[in-house]
């Protein structure tokens, strides 16, 4: 039986590994919302600045996560996600990190309803024991 209080836990910061990529997408985003404020308004350069926001936000900011032997927690400024392991059926291994899906198989909702962990700057075998151990019990694919 795991221990109550044991938990892997670690954040990450997409921008920060990609530092070219994100000078380029700030400055794409701060053109197009400066270009749709003078060309539409000050009302279409808020919304601009919403779209682009939501759209583009979760690559600029920190996103922290938690597993414990329960649950899966995800923390950022766009999502906060607490479910327990057993809402998840599936996982499947990507290059950036693992999707842990609640369908038994590929499903149309799957990008809307899985959570996705991404690796980031800690070691992926870390995570994949921690899914393997509590997580679905389907083999990890």
């Amino acid at each position: 039986m795991p221990d109550r209080d044991e938990f892997l836990a670690w954040s990450v910061r997409p921008v920060s590994r990609a530092k070219l990529l994100g000078v380029f997408a700030a400055l794409i985003v701060l053109v197009t919302i400066a270009a749709v404020w003078l060309l539409a308004g000050p009302f279409m350069g808020m919304i601009a600045v919403l779209l682009l926001a939501g759209g583009c936000g979760p690559f600029f900011v920190r996103t922290s996560y938690r597993l414990t032997s329960d649950e899966v927690r995800v923390d950022s400024p766009f999502l906060r996600v607490r479910r327990p392991w057993s809402a998840f059926q599936r996982a499947y291994v990507g290059r950036s990190g693992v999707s842990l899906s609640p369908f038994p198989g590929r499903h149309v909702l799957e990008p809307y309803r899985s959570v996705m962990l991404r690796f980031g700057s800690l070691d992926r075998d870390q995570v994949l024991d921690w899914v393997r151990r509590f997580g679905p019990k389907e083999p990890v694919s």
